[in-house]
């Protein structure tokens, strides 16, 4: 079947937003390696942060350009790809969609933003809104086009054959890993390691309605860490262990979100822990000004994320072999 030209201009955007990708990683390495004035306590984790930082952007740099030439080679793998890409946009992009339409900037020439004026924080405002409403639209447009029948069918190896059954083939089939379990299992594991590794800017790490620093929030962090690793092992084995696991680790992580607007005082413990955070980053001895994010905010993205996952996890039981 011929390639349309929903896919053909699919894969042209994928390939342009890979380049993209690829040269931001270059760009960021070379940051790692040249001077840039940075708190004198804060050059090795810089440096290794825009090294890291450059290793995810070629991955998703190489994604990308194996998924856009898969697409114009109509290999179905690649229209499971673009459905992944158009999720993730959509889990990212609205949640940044929304920060900068409600979160109020620092006033200028405070220590937050010496030299902007009201007329550029505006005008970055609208410019970064409608950046993530473009991009939450093309995700939820990828979304309905690589799963309608019509698209599915350009993709059959076999003229003639059923779209849902090839796709059930290839996406979940008998004893096979389905697609939304491999996806929760590396989202475990990578957290896992990002939230290991922001230990070195010694953040405060949120517990059941307070935040800790130090010895106890490494704890902590460890703690959380080798759960979700355990977690994603087993989720990746299929092991009925690990779908318990899931689902009672995301059932705590519900209730430790919720923890942030039921318990009094959580906001004001919030602001004086990110303060505390960005004077230790600056190596000043005043506390640092830092933007007033609501709390709230991130829950009511947290919760529903976490509730979609628990879901995933208790709905797949299936296909959980001991």
């Amino acid at each position: 079947m011929n390639r349309s030209a929903g896919v053909t201009i699919s894969a042209i955007v994928v390939l342009l937003g890979s380049g993209l990708a690829l040269l931001t990683g270059v760009m960021m390495l070379f940051a790692s390696t040249s001077g840039v004035s940075v708190p004198q306590n804060q050059v090795q984790f810089f440096k290794y942060f825009m090294m890291i930082a450059a290793v995810l952007f070629f991955a998703a740099g190489a994604w990308g350009t194996s998924t856009g030439i898969a697409l114009l080679r109509l290999r179905e793998w690649s229209r499971v790809s673009m459905m992944v890409f158009g999720a993730l946009l959509v889990f990212l992009c609205i949640p940044g969609l929304l920060m900068f339409l409600m979160v109020p900037f620092p006033p200028p020439g405070t220590a937050v933003s010496p030299q902007l004026t009201p007329t550029f924080l505006m005008g970055m405002r609208i410019f970064f809104t409608l950046f993530y409403a473009a991009l939450a639209v093309l995700g939820a447009w990828w979304l309905y086009f690589f799963n309608k029948r019509s698209t599915k069918e350009q993709f059959l190896k076999v003229p003639g054959a059923s779209p849902q059954r090839i796709s059930d083939d290839s996406m979940i089939g008998s004893r096979a890993r389905p697609l939304s379990i491999t996806l929760i299992a590396w989202y475990l594991l990578v957290s896992a390691f990002i939230g290991v590794l922001g230990l070195s800017v010694n953040p405060p790490v949120f517990f059941f309605g307070f935040f800790f620093k130090g010895t106890f929030a490494s704890l902590i962090m460890f703690g959380l860490a080798l759960v979700q690793s355990l977690t994603a092992f087993g989720l990746l084995k299929l092991r009925p262990w690990g779908r318990t696991l899931a689902i009672y680790y995301f059932q705590f992580l519900i209730f430790n979100s919720l923890t942030m607007v039921l318990i009094p005082g959580t906001q004001t413990r919030f602001d004086q822990a990110m303060g505390d955070m960005m004077r230790d980053m600056q190596g000043a001895s005043s506390p640092a000004q830092v933007m007033h994010f609501p709390i709230w905010f991130g829950v009511i993205f947290a919760v529903p994320l976490l509730a979609l996952l628990l879901w995933v996890v208790v709905s797949k039981k299936d296909v959980f072999q001991a």
